[in-house]
């Protein structure tokens, strides 16, 4: 029987220790680590920004740029190494309570104000010119002049109104309401006011995103429009912000692609295109980089003889760049060269470098992380792939377990990776241990990383084994596993991971028939149709965030991608929604979900809540709701709570002990 998973001293590491979750950096000066703790009562999470060294050879003690209360994050860095930042603190003898500040942290003192803006900005690029100083930024605009702006905004402050006139979907975007106003871009230089520039496109374009070329002078821009008032296409348009040239679009959205800009390279001569293949009937998603010359016009594929999602390239120079991806359960940094015949692995060794990588000084610099440890700072060498670990002022977390790596193969014959985390102490001559299954989200993802929101480790400490799966449309395969899954997302996923749990079960360390289901978002879809195929298989299944009636979420989802992935000519409809076997679950569920989730909002739970109460209330089915969280739970003592709950549920249906509800529950 397993013991009561309270799990005390590793789940309060799990919530409390610091968190190194970001690293920004110019191609000069020193990189900024963002460390997140819970500040004093535990409600919340605060961040503390830290420069890294003092000096070129990155050998220097780190040092705190802010202080634990002020709330900092960072806006940018340039490529120089100046430091902007916004502070949790209303701006000091401001006329309106709703402008927000801007800082600049000087080498030596406090942040300085630089300038604001009414409802705060959302993005910063900062380029220094022969003509001063030149800001440009990303934020909402409303109707009138900047004070109008906030003197609207106070009023709906000062008078509760919180009422919103759409019209443009979507509404809201994964755990927040859109608001008033509509996405921007600006600029301003040195001490002027700023100046909207006005997007192609048509009246009912809207900013995406941008990047801007190292003199300030051009930037690419995501506009976005809608097909049918709801389906996403974005385009790439080449803006003067001088006003010389006119806009110009250099790629444009058609029937099956869209496109996103990355950044310039150091000359200014081209800069990263993004295309992305749109996930439809019959067509998965693809992501690919390309290379947009300036003066020849011509898109160029990037790295188009490796079988993986290049993104995010970080320039070296002119025509050599770097690129994290996904790579067979870990993630590898690649580097190739414009027009270059072959892409080479750069660091391959079942680690993960996941979307903080840069260039500074010479070196790739990093967060490093795997399925053992979380993430610290490393910088690596783009001529050896040497990695070095760099000094920081807090520890990484380590895994209380062991993990092995597993290779299955399919029916159709593709092998199939997934990891088995442990408890360290446990081994062939051990009493076998219950097995907990988690199912990744996505659905394009992978296992291939620390985290906090699923640790493994919590459950092992607890006595349990955890499986995680990577079934077809897991990333980091190639784009064959990704097509696998793409039409066929209650089939080849589901048989996948079946296929992996049945051969874990065998294992004469692990209890055959003492297992349990669990996942969250697509996890959470795929175990509410496990749990409505396999009977008693499994004792039971903890559902997070979990989509349940397709035909109903389509039209509530903030993702418009969805919508025309289902409704279009060809499209399945119906046919994959678990609610479809509801009468067939056998085994108790415990669903989670918070009110906030926009992406599967919170009426897919109502639902399956409902359904569970009208097919099988004799099971003992448990509803943990949390009304100011989204698709994740991030606050401490909301995840606490999560796990904890978790944890009960898994002592009651594995281990056969009555069900201890944590104390905070009431």
């Amino acid at each position: 029987m397993t013991e009561t998973p309270q799990n005390t001293d590793y789940l309060t590491q799990l919530i409390e220790h610091p968190r190194m979750v970001s690293l920004t950096t110019g191609r000069e000066g020193t990189p900024v680590l963002t460390i997140n703790t819970p500040n004093k009562d535990g409600a919340k999470y605060r961040p503390r920004l830290w420069a890294l060294e003092k000096n070129t050879g990155h050998t220097g003690r780190p040092y705190p740029l802010t202080a634990p209360d002020s709330e900092a994050s960072v806006l940018t860095v340039t490529d120089e190494g100046t430091l902007y930042l916004s502070l949790g603190k209303d701006v000091d003898e401001a006329d309106s309570e709703s402008l927000k500040g801007v800082y600049r942290l000087p080498e030596q003192g406090e942040p300085e104000l630089v300038f604001t803006y009414p409802g705060g900005i959302d993005s910063l690029v900062v380029r220094e010119r022969e003509q001063g100083t030149r800001y440009i930024f990303s934020a909402k605009a409303h109707r009138g002049s900047l004070e109008e702006q906030a003197s609207t905004l106070d009023s709906r402050k000062k008078t509760g109104t919180s009422g919103v006139l759409y019209t443009e979907f979507p509404t809201r975007y994964w755990d927040h309401d859109l608001g008033t106003g509509v996405p921007a871009l600006f600029v301003k230089d040195g001490d002027g006011e700023p100046r909207r520039i006005e997007l192609p496109g048509g009246t009912r374009a809207q900013l995406s995103s941008f990047t801007v070329c190292p003199t300030g002078k051009l930037v690419a821009v995501s506009v976005e429009t809608k097909e049918r008032g709801i389906y996403q296409r974005s385009s790439v348009w080449l803006l003067d912000l001088d006003g010389g040239k006119e806009p110009q679009q250099i790629a444009a959205a058609d029937g099956t692609h869209d496109y996103d800009p990355g950044s310039f390279n150091p000359g200014g001569t081209g800069l990263e295109i993004l295309k992305v293949r749109r996930w439809q009937p019959g067509q998965s998603i693809k992501l690919n980089a390309h290379y947009y010359d300036l003066a020849s016009a011509n898109l160029t594929e990037l790295s188009s003889d490796l079988d993986r999602w290049s993104s995010n390239l970080v320039w070296l120079t002119d025509t050599d760049y770097a690129f994290v991806t996904d790579h067979l359960g870990a993630t590898a940094i690649f580097t190739g060269s414009i027009g270059g015949s072959e892409t080479r692995a750069l660091v391959d060794d079942g680690a993960s470098y996941f979307s903080h990588l840069a260039y500074n000084r010479g070196q790739l610099v990093a967060l490093k992380n795997s399925h053992q440890h979380s993430a610290y700072p490393v910088s690596i060498d783009p001529a050896t792939g040497e990695v070095t670990r760099l000094a920081a002022p807090a520890q990484e977390l380590r895994a209380p377990g062991r993990l092995e790596r597993l290779t299955s193969t399919a029916e159709d014959g593709t092998q199939l990776t997934s990891f088995l985390a442990l408890p360290e102490s446990s081994d062939e001559k051990s009493d076998p241990l219950p097995l907990l299954v988690f199912a990744h989200g996505g659905p394009w993802g992978s296992w291939n990383s620390w985290s906090y929101r699923w640790n493994p480790w919590y459950f092992t400490q607890a006595g349990y084994a955890v499986v995680m799966p990577d079934p077809a449309i897991s990333t980091g395969y190639g784009q064959q596993m990704i097509d696998r899954g793409g039409d066929d997302l209650g089939g080849t996923p589901y048989r996948d991971i079946l296929q992996v749990v049945g051969e874990v079960a065998d294992r004469p360390d692990i209890q055959a028939d003492n297992v349990a289901f669990s996942g969250g978002s697509y996890g959470g879809f795929m175990t509410n149709w496990v749990a409505g195929q396999a009977g008693t298989r499994f004792k039971c299944y903890v559902t997070h965030a979990s989509i349940w009636d397709y035909q109903a979420m389509y039209f509530v989802s903030d993702n418009g991608a969805w919508h025309e992935w289902k409704l279009s000519e060809g499209g399945e409809g119906d046919s994959i929604s678990p609610r479809q076997f509801a009468a067939n679950i056998a085994a108790p569920m415990l669903v989670i979900h918070g009110d906030k989730d926009y992406r599967v909002p919170i009426g897919q739970a109502h639902h399956l809540w409902a359904d569970l109460q009208h097919h099988s209330p004799e099971l003992g089915h448990k509803y943990l709701y949390f009304p100011d969280e989204g698709h994740w739970i991030l606050k401490p003592g909301n995840s606490r709570l999560w796990y904890q709950v978790f944890g009960a549920w898994l002592a009651q249906h594995l281990g056969g002990q009555e069900f201890q509800a944590p104390e905070l529950l009431g």
